[in-house]
């Protein structure tokens, strides 16, 4: 599910809710049979209007917090390593920790590497020469 349908997904719960609570809390008035004055003494202690904006607002944090720890944490930087097991060979490239595959990765640059059984991939965020 990419980035769009979960934030689809999200609003879709959002608006639900939304409609859940405001469907039991008409549901629970009763039917007036005569108008009936309402003074202000007579209102909820707690605004229901006030609770319901907060947790949605809570909860858009939270997703977009979500959202932007997901995006940067695939916008780390890592430096793989490719070893050839026969040879010993070893190949350095970077690459962003969301581009790294199972058998394949695609560069800083754009290159798509990918690797053969014979290979294996090493990954650090350290870069290469620094003990």
């Amino acid at each position: 599910m990419g980035l769009l349908g979960k934030i689809l997904l999200t609003a879709v719960v959002i608006a639900i809710v939304l409609l859940v609570v405001r469907y039991r809390a008409q549901a629970r008035l009763p039917v007036p049979r005569e108008p009936v004055t309402v003074t202000m003494s007579h209102r909820s202690p707690v605004p229901v209007g006030w609770v319901a904006s907060a947790v949605v607002i809570v909860m858009l944090a939270v997703v977009l917090y979500w959202l932007y720890s997901a995006w940067r944490d695939d916008h780390d930087v890592l430096y793989v390593r490719v070893v050839d097991a026969g040879t010993g060979h070893a190949t350095e490239y970077r690459a962003y920790r969301g581009d790294i595959d199972d058998r394949e990765f695609v560069t800083t640059d754009g290159v798509r590497v990918r690797l053969a059984e014979t290979e294996r991939l090493e990954l650090t965020t350290i870069p290469p020469g620094r003990n």
